[in-house]
């Protein structure tokens, strides 16, 4: 569907050993996948999968360490892939070099003197790469194939260069930023976030929001539709219902009142929008929150833990803290 929608994956371990020569060495195992929904097996699997398994075939696999002492296992056949996409980092006669900080480990399970857990997942595209980690991936998963699931999580998407212009829009943003809207302020996030949902579900556009049709007038709307397979169920495209909003206070300091005041009206308007729409059977709504900073994140989360759930309902609500001002000031 686009054309730079072929994602790496980076599963990371942490690890620490009773050896001297491995204690608290980190792993790092390389995938290519399609979509997202190809590699969800992969994340269940590895819930349940044994460290001492996973390094059954330890001796077909192919190790270094790094000058800061970090030791890699990189799978022989997954090399090759690897070193097509780096060929500059990757020859004959070096060896693979990657940054990480503590802070991307999470507290560890052990497991017969090794603690292991995958943790963050890194989406790599060409011009963003999108932070995320396994829990909130479960949840994303649980909330879009259980109908009557809610479920709230987040991640981060880091733009190399942050201009409007200097992000490689696919096929379904491109159709949007064609289409007239219903006017406000919020046009760039709301294509942004049809470029970021696309990316990440592999999903089609099926309606904007002027195509979307209502039973009422003047009553809350919602921005887009698009349509995606159920990961278990053999069924035609089912429709999902996203709502952009923008989790920011301009020059000041964002509040728990701001984030109540946000959730409340956008959760109940996609209540109303879900029984008012005419023109499509939605399978359930999403609610794609954009913030600045963790830090507003981290508020809109508390207070979403608070709200009851007859407003919640069974809204997915995704926030991603993002690095670009245009998709808060809505100026390319």
């Amino acid at each position: 569907m686009t054309s730079n929608s072929n994602l790496r994956f980076i599963k990371t371990w942490s690890l620490t050993t009773t050896t001297d020569d491995m204690n608290s060495s980190q792993h790092f195992d390389f995938v290519n996948f399609d979509n997202y929904f190809s590699y969800l097996d992969l994340v269940f699997d590895d819930m349940d999968q044994s460290i001492d398994s996973f390094f059954e075939n330890r001796q077909d696999e192919w190790f270094e360490r790094d000058e800061g002492g970090r030791f890699f296992i990189l799978r022989q056949q997954r090399y090759q892939s690897i070193k097509r996409l780096y060929p500059k980092q990757y020859n004959s006669k070096s060896s693979p070099s990657f940054s990480s900080t503590a802070s991307t480990y999470s507290r560890c399970v052990e497991r017969t003197g090794i603690s292991s857990v995958i943790n963050h997942y890194f989406i790599d595209f060409n011009d963003i790469i999108i932070y995320t980690n396994s829990n909130d991936l479960l949840n994303l998963s649980i909330g879009l194939v259980q109908r009557q699931q809610r479920s709230f999580l987040s991640f981060n998407v880091n733009a190399f260069k942050k201009g409007f212009d200097d992000i490689e829009w696919n096929l379904e943003s491109y159709k949007m930023k064609k289409q007239p809207n219903a006017g406000g302020g919020s046009f760039l996030s709301e294509i942004f976030s049809c470029e970021i949902i696309t990316r990440i579900l592999n999903v089609e556009l099926f309606k904007t929001e002027m195509e979307i049709d209502y039973f009422f007038e003047n009553q809350p709307m919602t921005d887009y539709l698009v349509n995606f397979r159920h990961l278990f169920k053999q069924t035609s495209a089912l429709t999902l219902g996203v709502s952009v909003t923008r989790a920011y206070a301009h020059k000041r300091s964002y509040t728990k009142l701001d984030a109540y005041r946000l959730l409340a009206k956008k959760l109940a308007g996609i209540n109303c929008s879900t029984r008012n729409i005419t023109n499509a059977k939605l399978w359930k709504q999403v609610l794609h929150i954009w913030c600045p900073s963790g830090k507003v994140a981290r508020i809109v989360r508390k207070v979403y833990n608070k709200l009851d759930n007859k407003l919640k309902s069974n809204t997915v609500v995704i926030v991603t803290i993002v690095n670009c001002k245009w998709v808060f000031t809505n100026k390319r």
